[in-house]
């Protein structure tokens, strides 16, 4: 038998200077070395113990000896290798083409593998490290455009009928390619895309070209190339392979973290309640204020520490403080409300179906800001039982209320007739609501914001003159409210944001926004408008300063319109001299192949709302032309069937114009929950009559056409 250990008992060949080394030391106590124990061990235990470790660990390892790394990089480790890699979940086994070490360098490794540059580095300069699966290869950006050139700019000149076997890329590498689009990270784009690929592996396509040159034949040549497309299936086939991988790993570690962060999460939840907090974490269901997963989020992954809990456990406390009061102010807001819906809301309910359909009133809201009902609502405190008689006064003053805002409301509609200049000529004192806004149809207003007409009492009910708000503040109620309001001192424990009995009636606002009266900034007396009206009346006989609103509602006269308002676009301005349409001029200008201008018919409302000031003198200055009764009969058939008015009005108890629980009748009897006299057949009777803040939809109307 030869001499020498069996393959059990063969050993890794220590380093060369591990004798020098053992004879210096031999004065100690056992001459022993630190590390020389690990190569002494049987190679059977060491490829055991190989085996144990991670692919990427078993490459490092073998960079620290000589001796480790010639056993590591030789063929008889070849079955450690491939036992490592196939511990690793869904890793796709080693191509043909590489060695397993390659390999693992290949798929695990974080730095270029020309320049070494690891990927934290490229980070922190914006840089990225690109993995070319194909090319067996992974390069940072400068190094792959040392790696990767242009077909045209290949070393040598290369036949395109190779460019499909040599990996490329699809990466913007120059940095005026680049713009503001960084890589961050291992990033693979598929080679499928042949159209977009635009830089090429320099080293194989010259090696491919230089063995294709040596071919003779054009069989040979064919063969060849067949082969290597073959070769380049199987390449792309396992580098979509390893794609897949890392998607996994990507999404596993995702998952990984996201059960660390909850841990973390649960673990702060803890240490909360511990403090105190649990009617904090109570009211929010069981979540933490957003500060602290903002700073989860943006913390690393993992268990949490005491010294991370002490660091932040400051910020988290003044969270919790801010969410107590967030609380305390829900629960103040509950219990108004309660005391709204005890004692102000029956006798404002009353009231409001007590009214006419039409009648404007202030809201539920509104009503509540008035001293007379803030003071016994908000001055007592909160947790006190109140009693009727505290309410008494000011449920008799109710109707005296409302009169003085709507006279508020009114006045600043005066306000804007007495600046027309229709009524320039008038005096002031003689401009009132009994003898102006009688519902007169020649009272007109334009708004700004939307372009529209509206006729008198719907501009008090506009969309336009109403700001939505969630968090209505004293300041919004300035044109809303008739007198100033003076808030009266109200202390609340625990909840410094509430200092008067304003702000806490604002707190009891409803759960959805308030609409809040801004005033008529946005509208002004139409002129216009108005002189069409008056026009339009006398062509129709009726009394311009006795019509009103109602009446043309009732009647709905239809006109043909005549002025330059209705003129088709792109009309052509006619001369000062145009004479009114006759047979003769039909005759005349006929003979020169003129098509007459159409006849157009329209109800009032339609032709007001397209009236505007004349660009050009007026052939026809009396506007409008009264129709026979037949043909109004027939157009009115006609449009009947048309939807000129937009559906849902105005809900006068919030001002609300959209309602989640579907029409008005449902928003009262659901989000109100009123209760009327006569039960829901009373509701739908005042539904049924009411009519302002209707939308009509002039747009949508046509015109009728008349003939000739």
């Amino acid at each position: 038998m030869a001499d020498g250990p069996s393959r059990k008992t063969r050993k890794l060949d220590p380093p060369k200077n591990d004798k020098a080394q053992s004879e210096e030391g031999a004065s100690g106590a056992s001459g022993h070395q630190p590390g020389t124990g690990f190569v002494e061990l049987p190679l059977d235990i060491l490829c055991e113990i190989f085996k144990l470790l991670h692919p990427l660990d078993l490459l490092q390892l073998a960079r620290t000896a000589n001796s480790v790394r010639k056993f590591l990089m030789g063929r008889a480790s070849k079955s450690v290798w491939t036992y490592t890699l196939s511990t690793v979940e869904d890793l796709p086994p080693c191509p043909d083409d590489l060695s397993e070490p390659h390999y693992v360098h290949l798929i695990f490794s974080d730095n270029c593998h020309d320049c070494l540059r690891s990927l934290s580095e490229l980070v922190k300069d914006d840089e990225a490290l690109l993995l070319y699966l194909e090319a067996r290869t992974q390069l940072c950006r400068a190094c792959s455009l040392k790696h990767f050139k242009h077909w045209k700019g290949l070393p040598e000149k290369v036949s395109p009928s190779l460019a499909e076997f040599v990996p490329a890329t699809t990466n913007r590498l120059a940095k005026n390619e680049l713009g503001s689009r960084v890589y961050h990270g291992k990033r693979r784009e598929p080679q499928q895309v042949k159209e977009k690929r635009t830089r090429f592996w320099v080293s194989t396509a010259l090696a491919l070209h230089s063995e294709y040159k040596m071919i003779k034949g054009a069989q040979a040549k064919n063969a060849w190339m067949e082969n290597q497309r073959n070769l380049w299936a199987a390449k792309e086939e396992h580098a979509n392979a390893c794609e897949d991988y890392f998607s996994k790993v990507e999404r596993r570690e995702e998952e990984r973290d996201e059960e660390l962060r909850e841990q973390r999460v649960e673990k702060i939840r803890e240490k909360l309640i511990e403090l105190g907090w649990s009617e904090e974490i109570d009211f929010y269901e069981g979540r933490l204020p957003y500060e602290v997963y903002d700073w989860n989020d943006s913390s690393p992954a993992k268990e949490l520490t005491d010294e991370e809990w002490e660091s932040v456990m400051d910020e988290m406390v003044g969270s919790m403080e801010r969410c107590k009061e967030v609380r305390l102010r829900t629960d103040i807001q509950k219990r108004l409300l309660q005391r709204i819906a005890t004692w102000v809301k029956p006798a404002y309910t009353s009231f409001f179906f007590s009214q006419p359909s039409n009648t404007i009133l202030p809201t539920l809201h509104e009503v509540c800001m008035t001293e007379a009902f803030r003071t016994p609502l908000c001055t007592l405190p909160l947790d006190q039982e109140l009693s009727a008689e505290l309410f008494e006064s000011a449920i008799a003053q109710m109707p005296v209320l409302v009169e003085e805002w709507r006279n508020h409301r009114i006045e600043q509609v005066l306000t804007l007739v007495r600046k027309s200049s229709a009524y320039k000529a008038t005096p002031a004192n003689d401009i009132t609501a009994d003898t102006v806004l009688p519902l007169l149809a020649s009272t007109i207003f334009h708004c700004r914001d939307c372009n529209e007409r509206i006729t008198y009492p719907s501009v008090l009910t506009h969309r336009c003159l109403f700001t939505e708000t969630w968090r209505p503040t004293i300041e919004d109620y300035v044109h809303a409210i008739p007198t100033p309001i003076i808030p009266q001192e109200v202390q609340l424990r625990d909840v410094p944001s509430i200092t008067n009995d304003v702000s806490l009636i604002l707190l009891a606002k409803p759960d959805h926004y308030v609409s809040i009266w801004k005033g008529l900034g946005g509208v002004k007396f139409d002129n216009e408008a108005h002189r069409h009206v008056l026009l339009m009346l006398d062509t129709l006989g009726w009394c311009p300063t006795k019509t009103t609103v109602d009446e043309m509602e009732r009647k709905q006269p239809y006109v043909e319109c005549l002025c330059q308002c209705f003129w088709e676009p792109g009309s052509k301005k006619p001369s000062p001299t145009t004479e009114r349409w006759t047979r003769s001029t039909k005759a005349q200008r006929s003979t020169l192949n003129e098509s007459p201008p159409k006849r157009k018919g329209a109800r009032w409302i339609k032709a007001i709302q397209m009236c505007q000031r004349h660009k050009y003198p007026e052939p026809r200055p009396e506007c409008f032309a009264k129709l026979g009764q037949d043909l109004v009969l027939a157009m009115a058939e006609g449009q009947a069937s048309g939807r000129t008015w937009s559906a849902g009005p105005v809900c006068f108890m919030c001002m609300r114009r959209h309602f989640f629980t579907g029409d008005l009748e449902t928003h009262l009897l659901h989000d109100h929950k009123v209760d009327h006299p006569d039960g829901i057949d009373g509701v739908k009777a005042y539904v049924s009559g009411v009519k302002l803040q209707r939308g009509y939809l002039h747009r949508v109307e046509p015109y009728v056409e008349l003939g000739d």
